[in-house]
């Protein structure tokens, strides 16, 4: 039996595993925080070269720790789980297994989600795993985008994709993936999941590795531990065999990240000897009347009311998104509304108040099929992707974008910076004048203007492709990590709370988490809990329709009305 705890509860054996089951507006942040600060009180094991590991997934939620921990923070190393493995086990050890697996440390430069799909790389992969009937290059650029480091039956890491993907009549060979990674662990380059693969490689054969960790960290405390996958649980757990105190603070109906690994019974059946386990029921965050919203989608959980204010009903707007949203505001005396979506297309039509025709999120893959000029498409995404990003202020990774252009012909890093730095500008005080063109128009200003050598488009499938889309196309297909918009994605907005929330659903049929919600088994209904969840004062649910039978069930829990 789970003991149940309140956001202020003082542990006093800091030196047992734990494990913190908190639904949200639990306060789990605040406990751990609260946590944190008893053991540094209290610790006798902790020293100037003896830290407190806090794991947690998002930077932003790396920053809202160290901003509640305040001089508390010298002591406390707080980082996502891939930058952590990667400074403490990768970067230093890979040394270790680099000629087993052909990977290029000497450039090896950090890790990110880059897709190394240009033609003369397929092409070469082509010819390494004898597929030379491959044409439909954005196939294989979707099935690399999705591979993933899994067991096999014998507990050792293949890379796999979840799904079977065909190019033409032929299934792309399972075996093939791996001659992929090798061919990018080659050129410097790891992916996101590789640093998972390579961590738990080098501790499996290296286990003094698990010594040096335990030294540097006695206590291990990893937040929103549902959105672990299998290689990363595996790793904590060797971890915790001896020296190191284990804390995991989770909730199994906020796993929303399948399609990175992540597994809701891992949080459920994670142990260590000895683990005292603890619930948070209170819901600190919601009014009553979005808790009774919540308690329509998850029973499992009392979700108790904290600050008792009963609040507005929940509303469901039936109609038209911009209009759904113009009517929340209102309602809400012109406060912000954050406006949540499942996809990042929706997210960004919302932030151009676009609501025209059919939303296509494949543009980029169709850019890559139909424009076989490497450079030339490279000049073109680069630039669409650099100026979205910078208008959401995150102007890193802008900069990045734009020193991909350089990367053949500009040896120096810090002048394929200054170069991307200067095409940043030229191109922010010019948005006004190309934001409207067809990729078409946008491709002739780009040459005319600032890319003389870029190829030009004169016939066939190419030109067709920039003659019939736009700048804002391709614009509303960028996804910007860690958004911090008023209109963000559903998991951008993991771990934040707001005033007023506006959940956007493109069809009536995705209301299903309301009709018959089925959190354990099913992804898409736990995605849209988060979502309800966020809510603090006013909670808005925008649809297209909603048939009378439905309207008849949610009535009392929500007010609906056409829009």
């Amino acid at each position: 039996m789970d003991m149940q705890i309140d956001s202020n509860h003082i542990v006093s054996n800091i030196e047992q595993h734990f494990k913190v089951s908190a639904g949200p507006g639990a306060g789990k942040t605040h406990w751990l925080v609260q946590h944190i600060k008893n053991v540094l009180h209290n610790s006798k094991r902790l020293s100037k070269t003896r830290k407190i590991a806090c794991i947690t997934y998002t930077n932003v939620a790396v920053e809202t720790i160290l901003d509640r921990l305040g001089n508390y923070s010298d002591h406390v190393e707080v980082s996502t789980i891939h930058s952590f493995l990667y400074k403490h086990i990768v970067k230093p050890y890979a040394v270790f297994i680099a000629d087993e697996y052909g990977l290029n440390i000497e450039i090896m430069d950090g890790h990110d989600d880059t897709i190394l799909s240009n033609y003369s790389f397929l092409e070469e992969w082509k010819k390494k795993t004898r597929q030379f009937t491959i044409s439909e290059y954005n196939v294989v650029h979707d099935a690399f985008s999705n591979l993933k480091w899994k067991y096999d039956s014998n507990m050792d890491l293949i890379c796999k994709t979840d799904r079977p993907f065909k190019a033409g009549k032929y299934s792309i060979k399972n075996d093939s993936y791996f001659e992929y990674k090798l061919m990018t662990w080659e050129r410097g380059i790891i992916h996101h999941d590789d640093v998972l693969f390579f961590s738990y490689k080098i501790i499996h054969k290296f286990p003094f590795v698990l010594e040096v960790l335990r030294a540097k960290f006695p206590y291990f405390f990893i937040d929103e531990f549902q959105d672990s996958n299998p290689i990363q649980v595996n790793i904590i757990q060797k971890i915790g065999e001896r020296e190191t105190t284990i804390g995991i603070i989770g909730d199994i109906a906020q796993s929303i990240y399948g399609f990175q690994g992540a597994d809701p019974s891992q949080f459920s059946s994670f142990t260590l000897n000895g683990m005292q386990s603890y619930e948070m029921i209170q819901n600190r965050r919601s009014t009553n009347s979005i808790i009774n919203a919540l308690k329509l989608v998850r029973k499992d959980l009392e979700q108790k009311p904290f600050r008792n204010k009963q609040g507005e009903l929940p509303k469901i707007l039936c109609g038209d998104r911009i209009v759904a949203y113009t009517q929340a505001q209102v309602y809400s005396s012109q406060e912000n509304v954050i406006t949540l979506s499942r996809n990042n297309i929706t997210a960004n039509a919302m932030k151009q108040h676009y609501n025209g025709g059919q939303l296509n999120n494949k543009l980029f893959n169709e850019l890559q099929t139909q424009d076989t000029n490497t450079e030339r498409r490279l000049v073109i995404s680069s630039c669409v992707k650099g100026v979205e990003m910078a208008r959401e202020r995150k102007f890193k990774d802008a900069i990045k974008e734009l020193m991909a252009i350089y990367k053949r012909n500009v040896r120096d890093k810090e002048d394929r910076k200054k170069k991307a730095l200067n095409d940043l500008h030229f191109l922010m005080e010019r948005y006004d004048v190309f934001k409207g063109m067809s990729l078409l128009n946008f491709h002739s200003f780009l040459k005319r203007e600032r890319f003389s050598d870029i190829s030009n488009l004169s016939k066939g499938g190419a030109k067709t492709f920039y003659e019939n889309h736009s700048y804002q196309d391709l614009a509303l297909c960028v996804r910007v990590h860690e958004d911090l918009s008023s209109h963000r994605t559903i998991h951008n907005a993991k771990g934040d709370e707001f005033n007023n929330v506006l959940l956007l659903v493109n069809d009536e049929k995705d209301l299903d988490f309301l009709n018959s919600p089925n959190l354990q088994v099913d992804e898409e209904h736990r995605i849209a809990y988060v979502a309800l969840s966020r809510a603090r004062e006013r909670l808005f649910i925008s649809t297209p329709s909603l048939d009378l039978k439905t309207r008849k069930k949610l009535e009392g829990v929500f007010s609906i009305e056409d829009v």
